[in-house]
């Protein structure tokens, strides 16, 4: 299988259990046309889902054990590997900076259901902003946020959290 038909595999078990989820990283880039090459799933699940999830993707794959980081304080995170594609899952994600941590606010309604559950571009325009290494993301997010409109109610949203100032100085660029 193919990283799409795997996708696809996932989605649908996931959603016959009726686990909220949604689906994020470069898969996510990629949905919107940027130019990156999706090598993994990265799925953000709902936290009162996260052990049922755990258990769906259990059975269909491999349970990768992990090695602890400092970066995330993610309440559930589990690495699996189906059918030959990583995928990552987490719930009660966080993430550590030098002002705090960050609590990412998982929302149901930030979700496209068009087609594929993907989640919010401007969650993962915050995300990518306090990961290490991810300054090309942000700049294609940013690049792509000029040409669209951006869900700046969503962006006031994450500004209100326990964000670093430079994140915040540039969320206040796309909603001035």
């Amino acid at each position: 299988m193919n990283l799409q038909e795997v996708l696809a595999y996932i989605v649908k078990a996931l959603q016959q259990e009726q686990i909220r989820f949604g689906i994020g990283g470069s898969l996510l880039l990629a949905h919107h046309g940027l130019p990156v090459t999706p090598r993994d799933i990265d799925l953000v699940v709902a936290l009162e889902d996260a052990e049922r999830a755990v258990q769906v993707l259990s059975e269909m794959g491999t349970v990768v054990e992990q090695d602890e980081t400092s970066l995330y304080a993610t309440q559930v995170f589990q690495e699996f590997i189906i059918e030959g594609i990583d995928v990552d899952l987490m719930s009660g994600l966080q993430i550590r900076h030098d002002e705090g941590i960050f609590v990412y606010p998982f929302a149901e309604q930030t979700i496209n259901e068009t087609e594929l559950p993907f989640m919010s571009l401007v969650d993962w325009y915050v995300i990518y902003q306090l990961i290490p290494g991810r300054e090309q993301k942000v700049a294609m997010i940013e690049h792509y946020l000029a040409e669209q409109e951006a869900d700046r109610e969503r962006l006031k949203q994450l500004r209100r959290l326990n964000l670093p100032q430079v994140v915040r100085n540039r969320i206040d660029q796309w909603l001035n």
